[in-house]
């Protein structure tokens, strides 16, 4: 086997991985996504010609990487996943009860990127859309916990309280399933 091209990549939930191009037998191509050891292959494409396995390679990166986050994103990847580490232990202290819901936390976020926010949401782990309410666009931050009724909410509500306390301008998404 011979190495053709390594590239060291992030992925969107931010970790490592490495992207491999290699000529596995004479006029076949090998590109893999894998995980920094190996130990976990996320795509693996091949072809038959070295230009094709190149093009394959570039590709992935383009699909699969993304710039890591820094500054203001990373600090906000870093406060979303402290107030949904908080929530989620609120919620775990609670009967699950009460009527199923969607309620989230939500922070205007004026002159932010969409798409870094939505990184920094799945690198700390929560999920994340754009509201628009009245013409002004705020990101909701629904939290993956296993409550659906009045432990979501109370969960909710404590990111929020959290990132207020943050000097975020949060807010709250109340929705009835």
């Amino acid at each position: 086997m011979k190495t053709i091209k390594t590239t060291n990549i992030t992925l969107a939930n931010g970790s490592a991985a490495i992207l491999s191009t290699s000529e596995i037998h004479p006029g076949e191509y090998e590109t893999m996504l894998a995980s920094p050891d190996f130990g976990t292959e996320y795509k693996v494409m091949r072809a038959w010609s070295e230009e094709s396995a190149l093009d394959d390679h570039k590709w992935l990166k383009k699909q699969y990487h993304v710039a890591p986050l820094s500054g203001k994103y990373l600090q906000l990847s870093k406060d979303l996943a402290e107030a949904a580490r908080k929530a989620e232990v609120i919620a775990t202290i609670l009967e699950d009860s009460g009527t199923c819901n969607f309620d989230s936390c939500t922070l205007y976020l004026k002159g932010w990127n969409q798409s870094k926010v939505e990184q920094a949401a799945r690198a700390a782990g929560v999920g994340c859309f754009v509201w628009n309410l009245w013409g002004s666009k705020s990101f909701v931050f629904p939290l993956r916990i296993a409550a659906q009724g009045d432990p979501n909410t109370v969960a909710a509500e404590a990111m929020r309280d959290c990132l207020t306390g943050k000097g975020y301008s949060a807010g709250m998404y109340y929705q009835m399933d």
